[in-house]
């Protein structure tokens, strides 16, 4: 077990970011992006999974807004739009590298108007500075408004792992394997974490259906644990 939790632990210093997709977040209207990190080493497990809001909102002129303000039935409108132009700006400041302004921004918006994707980029933040159980928490709530969200749960497992807390990321891992089982990256994710638990069986089955997916990484290492395990 020593000697696994090094493996992760190891893994976790390795990794590269890159712009991966776009992505729909729920029903909503949000154009979203995922960053994968992308750990170097041979068992390479792609990692989290940060969706961040970045459509442009409209922006009301001043006189608007006051009248807005006047009007209680119009207020959670009103209110939405505040919360999603620190949502915008939070996506503004984090891809500059400024977190903290970008988690004073996320804040902000879910004080206003609590919402899925507030918590779950308040979340991303808190992974990026290396404040995993924090992150958990901020992912947990963000499932709280969107209970389906395979990605917050593939993101609570990468936080888990981080702690060294494998059983709870297979957990999640799981649970994101069931809400999306036709994406790659994520069964690609749990056979990795399979294989280096030894459930070859398991490992493997999973590797499967993320190379049927079309995650190339993941048909190599099926090869590989194959060749080793005849």
């Amino acid at each position: 077990m020593t000697r696994m939790l090094f493996f992760f632990s190891k893994l976790a210093r390795a990794w590269c970011i890159r712009l991966q997709r776009f992505i729909t977040y729920q029903a909503s209207s949000l154009a979203m992006y995922r960053l994968t990190k992308i750990l170097t080493a041979t068992t390479a497990v792609r990692q989290l999974r940060t969706p961040v809001a970045c459509r442009n909102v409209l922006r009301l002129a001043p006189n608007r807004v006051n009248s807005i303000r006047n009007i209680s039935s119009t207020r959670p409108i009103y209110n939405k739009a505040l919360a999603q132009e620190q949502l915008d700006l939070g996506t503004e400041y984090l891809n500059k590298g400024s977190i903290d302004l970008a988690m004073d921004s996320y804040h902000k918006s879910v004080q206003i108007a609590p919402s899925g994707a507030g918590f779950f980029n308040i979340g991303i933040c808190y992974f990026q500075m290396g404040k995993h159980k924090d992150a958990i928490q901020a992912f947990e709530k963000s499932l709280e408004l969107q209970p389906h969200n395979a990605d917050a749960h593939t993101n609570i497992a990468n936080s888990y792992l981080m702690l060294k807390d494998i059983k709870s990321a297979v957990k999640h891992l799981e649970q994101a394997t069931n809400f999306n089982p036709m994406d790659g990256e994520i069964q690609y994710n749990l056979g990795c974490v399979y294989e280096a638990l030894g459930e070859v069986d398991k490992a493997k089955r999973r590797l499967q259906m993320a190379s049927d997916a079309g995650i190339d990484m993941a048909t190599k290492k099926l090869q590989q644990i194959e060749s080793k395990h005849r």
